[in-house]
């Protein structure tokens, strides 16, 4: 199929503005909310409790969620389908960055269909019979499994942070060459903390996270504040 420049170049805006609001967004906001697996079933169920228990859910989800996802998803088949990647003729990074990009894409569409499947959509889950920690528990104990989704936090946290770099691009954020190597290693930072964060979670679902930080314990007696003793007679 082929289009003209000016169509692909406008899909190309709005594949990179999906990718960072809101499915960019509800990323870092997902990542977040998984890292209170670090902290027990009781902190993961109860942030997941929250956050099904939200007004109006259901449309957040379809629309805020999985519509602008599915949008993404078009949008990049069509872009992967009718753009000419040319590392072999030129080996720069940003054509391996390209690649990689594209590569990513694939991989979080097999990703994000049967996480979301097996996950949010389960007969058990939608029936309440199990919590998400467990299931989540259950599903990495296998190494298969576990490898999987670590290629796809991986895969996610390079779409996002890679794909920033297009963002500015294409809505002309960075239009010089030290403004677009900026907005490079920005997006490679993130793609590295985004990873690293992500991974954690998952080793937290098999209970060996690294910790960063504990809780603070509460003090044995806590504090609290008294008025000030009346003065001797009483009050004048």
């Amino acid at each position: 199929m082929r289009i003209s420049r000016r169509t692909t170049y406008m899909l190309k805006r709005l594949h990179s503005l999906t990718g960072v609001v809101p499915v960019g967004l509800f990323l870092l906001w997902h990542l977040f909310a998984n890292s209170y697996a670090m902290h027990g079933p009781e902190a993961f169920n109860g942030i997941a409790g929250l956050l099904a228990g939200l007004p109006y859910v259901q449309l957040i989800e379809l629309f805020g969620i999985a519509v602008p996802i599915l949008i993404h998803m078009v949008l990049g088949v069509v872009i992967i389908t009718t753009g000419q990647p040319n590392v072999g003729r030129y080996r720069h990074p940003t054509n391996w960055a390209y690649l990689l990009q594209r590569l990513s894409g694939i991989v979080l569409v097999a990703y994000i269909i049967y996480h979301t499947w097996t996950t949010r959509l389960s007969p058990q889950v939608l029936a309440g019979d199990q919590d998400l920690f467990t299931l989540m528990t259950s599903r990495l104990a296998s190494p298969w499994m576990f490898a999987f989704y670590v290629l796809g936090v991986v895969s996610a946290a390079w779409h996002f942070g890679n794909g920033l770099f297009g963002f500015a691009i294409h809505w002309g954020l960075a239009t010089g060459l030290r403004a677009q190597r900026a907005v490079a290693r920005v997006g490679y930072a993130l793609f590295v903390i985004l990873s690293l964060v992500g991974i954690n979670s998952l080793l937290a679902f098999r209970h060996h996270p690294v910790r960063t930080f504990e809780r603070v314990p509460a003090a044995a007696e806590p504090i609290t504040f008294r008025p000030n003793p009346a003065p001797p007679g009483g009050a004048r």
